[in-house]
């Protein structure tokens, strides 16, 4: 049984049998015994997987629960908890077992559901305070899967697993910090900012006075680079997505637009099993707070025919476009479909749109450096607001090239 199946094994087992297992030893056998298998372990040989480990503290005899064993050397202890037990960060009696054995340079503190891996970062041979990674059989990720393959026997290496200990404790003590900066920006962090662009004496008065500012500045920088890589058609669309969820919640949205606001934004009705959103130029007008020489291809344009009728979603990628033209002073309306990669073709067709632009999106630009290739692409025209935030204008379909091909 590989590792996958182990965990899809144990799952189930914690599922359908948790009130059964109710103590240490019940814990070793039916969580951590399995998974010390699953990780490649001879769990039945005690040559490699040492139960009781004698650490020898003068007259304490203090025992390791497991010892791994690899090429006939310690290397692993494991130290079990009941299943009940909530896993603290600390693990004084781990670090113990830890400080003796020079050989060992991996302690796992469980409780069958968290395993929570130390090393030496610090000092060597003595074991750091905090974990460097903690695994949930239930709610791991890929991410987390990937990390644990490395501690199979096939794979462990030590300084492998101090690589990826160094790189998982730097990126979160880094996301702390940046964390922290963004939201209550210190006085070196505002400093820094205000240098790079203006060249004057920085006191201390316009320190506490810009910050508010600069805390603003930050949500509304994060917000706009979000809300344009979501709208671009690239293949971590589905990534992007959820950070900007994440990131900009629909509290934090409302500061810039009220819900009666993005209610206006426009109509709908189905076509095809599309929604077809119709967008109030008054609103945009409006919204999109530029004077009407302002307007323009890159920045959108209300006074144009043209406009994003639907944005189509295969997964969590933009595809495709409903693009809309309308005529008859608004009375009628035209829908053309548009690959997602196939804009140029697009503007070829309908040069004016060149000119004018679109009534709720800004027509944006890429040049390949290599190739000087030209990329156009979409994205909503409105300040922190994406596509996916407009009401009714994301469609999600099967298959694209099905799609087109029907309402063609």
């Amino acid at each position: 049984m590989n590792l996958k199946e182990t965990l899809v094994l144990l799952n189930k087992v914690v599922n359908e049998n948790k009130e059964l297992i109710k103590n240490e030893e019940s814990t070793k056998q039916f969580l951590i015994l399995p998974l010390l298998s699953g990780l490649g372990y001879d769990v039945y040989n005690p040559k490699e997987v040492t139960p009781e480990f004698t650490a020898d503290f003068y007259k304490n005899k203090e025992k390791v629960d497991y010892a791994i064993y690899i090429n006939g050397t310690p290397k692993i202890f494991v130290e079990a908890k009941s299943i009940t037990t909530k896993i603290n960060k600390n693990a004084p009696q781990l670090s113990r077992y830890f400080s003796t054995f020079p050989s060992v340079r991996l302690g796992v503190l469980t409780n069958g559901l968290e395993y929570h891996f130390f090393t030496d970062l610090s000092n060597a041979n003595i074991m750091d305070s905090k974990p460097f990674f903690i695994f949930n059989i239930e709610t791991y990720n890929d991410e987390d899967f990937n990390n644990l393959i490395k501690f199979t026997k096939n794979l462990y290496d030590y300084e492998s697993i101090k690589i990826l200990a160094e790189s998982l404790i730097y990126h979160q003590s880094f996301k702390t910090v940046i964390k922290e900066i963004f939201e209550s920006p210190n006085d070196d962090f505002i400093k820094f900012v205000i240098k790079e662009r203006f060249n004057f004496k920085v006191t201390q008065q316009f320190i506490n006075n810009a910050r508010p500012l600069i805390q603003k500045c930050i949500q509304e920088a994060i917000a706009e680079m979000i809300s344009e890589k979501l709208d671009n058609y690239i293949p971590e669309q589905g990534i992007l997505e959820a950070a900007a969820n994440d990131v900009l919640t629909e509290e934090d949205k409302k500061i810039y637009y009220t819900q009666q606001e993005l209610d206006s934004l426009g109509t709908f009705e189905e076509f095809e099993g599309v929604k077809v959103v119709l967008p109030n130029t008054e609103t945009y007008k409006k919204l999109l707070k530029l004077s009407p020489e302002e307007y323009s291809v890159e920045k959108g344009n209300p006074l144009s025919d043209f406009f994003v009728s639907s944005v189509l979603l295969q997964g969590s990628t933009i595809v495709g476009y409903l693009i809309g033209q309308y005529y008859n002073h608004q009375n009628d309306t035209t829908l053309y479909t548009v690959k997602s990669n196939k804009i140029s073709n697009f503007l070829e067709k309908n040069s004016v749109v060149k000119q004018t632009g679109f009534i709720n999106a800004r027509l944006g630009l890429r040049t390949n450096k290599l190739t000087n290739e030209k990329t156009y692409y979409l994205k909503s025209c409105l300040t922190n607001l994406s596509f996916r935030d407009i009401p009714n204008l994301i469609s999600k379909i099967e298959n694209i090239n099905e799609f087109f091909h029907t309402i063609q």
